[in-house]
């Protein structure tokens, strides 16, 4: 990891500070070390110089450390700062780190540990320095621009991004597929500002919707437009096809293999003009599998992007945890909130099943229970906790003698039912499977 960042070094013993500065630039020269005696220059200093780690001597005269040390957090809070301590000074430079230092060392320490300590403070302002360099414009190209709100460094999200740009031309239907919490409307607003910047972005649910609503929804009537109309040359989000029955489907494939429609009682036929894009949680094979048109997935299969999950995305956990972190201190009102050192690499070992948008509410709720400078950790090690017992198999004991393989299935359906209160598209989201599947399976148990 790269560490070319700059180091200011705050006392007012010239000796010391002439001694620290060499030792720092023969250890870590990909660094710049800058010193100052006078501490009622350093803000100005660190300002030009661009300094993102400071050591700083707590016992100096015209303004003390701590003075200097709560002026440095409210003014410049990205700055990492290590305070220096005397040999009778560590209650004090612990009560500094409750006021936002990173780290403390004494003077008297042997020079191995005072590198360890300044290289480990650089390894984090290297990934700061990361997050507010994609923040601030990394994708700020041509075509990719649209995307600065998707935050990553992973390879198989820059294909995606790369792959959407080039469907700019095209008016064929698009399929984004992820799981639950991968950023799937996130991507679609990337689109709306890639394809067509001016014009809408309207979202209908296909779940639990009838081929009858559906019509009347998208194609309108003689007294109503319908949102395909509305839509103009916007973009149209079709989401939750995974969940859409089979009657939808064949209208879908229908409308997707035409371009026309006609709205419900009207002899005139309409074009087309918006561009029509699906989002899913399951890949087309996945729904092949339960009896999905196979008129629909032909259409959708050319223009497909899949969304990688968030434990695909390691790389991308430190980044999106720094930026949820600000986010959510902006909305609270709160001043920026340090991190601690391993959060993010703890993080990496958790599958997060919800994706971005449980990273998201779990940093949320982190930042509103922190109440010093400090992110709060509890919220994370309680996710980490559950994990650790939800991934423990559960044992099944089995009757004897064994049911057949039909009777076993409509037993997990009917406890699937019992337990989402006979909630059709939560039991099938609790069993794997589709909707319009599980009702094909109940249609045949009635019969």
């Amino acid at each position: 990891m790269k560490l070319c960042r700059n180091i200011l070094v705050i006392d007012d013993e010239t000796r010391w500070l002439r001694t620290i500065a060499m030792v720092l630039n023969r250890h870590i020269p990909e660094a710049q070390t800058y010193t100052c005696e006078n501490s009622r220059q350093a803000l100005q200093l660190m300002r030009e110089l661009d300094i993102t780690l400071v050591l700083l001597d707590l016992n100096m005269p015209y303004l003390d450390g701590r003075e200097l040390l709560r002026d440095i957090r409210e003014q410049l809070p990205y700055v990492r700062i290590i305070v220096v301590t005397g040999l009778n000074e560590t209650d004090i430079a612990v009560a500094c780190m409750k006021q936002g230092a990173y780290d403390f060392i004494a003077k008297t320490s042997p020079t191995d540990q005072l590198l360890m300590c300044v290289r480990r403070a650089m390894e984090v302002i290297t990934l700061e320095r990361s997050y507010h360099r994609i923040k601030d414009g990394f994708f700020h190209r041509r075509q990719l621009s649209s995307f600065d709100q998707l935050l990553t460094t992973d390879v198989k999200m820059l294909d995606c991004f790369n792959y959407a740009a080039t469907l700019t031309d095209s008016n064929k239907p698009i399929l984004i597929v992820g799981e639950p919490g991968t950023g799937k409307r996130l991507f679609c607003d990337a689109l709306q500002q890639l394809f067509c910047e001016d014009a809408p972005l309207l979202q209908l649910s296909l779940a639990e919707r009838s081929s009858a609503e559906l019509e009347v929804a998208l194609f309108g009537d003689n007294e109503t437009p319908g949102i395909l109309q509305t839509a103009a040359n916007g973009i149209v989000l079709l989401s939750e096809l995974d969940h859409a029955t089979t009657a939808v489907q064949m209208l879908l494939a229908r409308l997707c293999q035409t371009g026309r429609y006609f709205p419900r009682g009207s002899l005139r036929e309409h074009t087309l003009n918006c561009r029509l894009v699906f989002t899913s949680e399951l890949t087309l094979e996945q729904l092949t599998e339960q009896n999905f048109s196979l008129a629909l997935s032909y259409v959708l299969r050319p223009q497909r992007i899949t969304l990688p999950p968030l434990r695909e995305r390691q790389a991308d956990i430190g980044l999106l945890l720094q930026h949820f972190t600000e986010c959510a201190c902006n909305t609270l009102g709160k001043n920026y909130l340090t991190i601690p050192d391993d959060l993010a690499n703890h993080l990496r070992q958790y599958t997060f099943p919800g994706n971005i948008s449980e990273l998201k509410a779990t940093v949320n709720h982190a930042v509103s229970i922190s109440n010093e400078q400090q992110l709060a950790t509890a919220p994370f090690m309680q996710m980490l906790a559950h994990t650790c017992v939800a991934e423990i198999p559960q044992k099944i004991t089995f009757p004897t003698p064994l049911p057949t393989i039909s009777a076993a299935t409509q037993q997990l359906i009917h406890e699937a039912l019992v337990r989402t209160n006979n909630n059709q598209t939560a039991a099938a989201k609790l069993l794997g499977i589709t909707q319009s599947s599980l009702s094909r399976r109940l249609s045949k148990s009635h019969e």
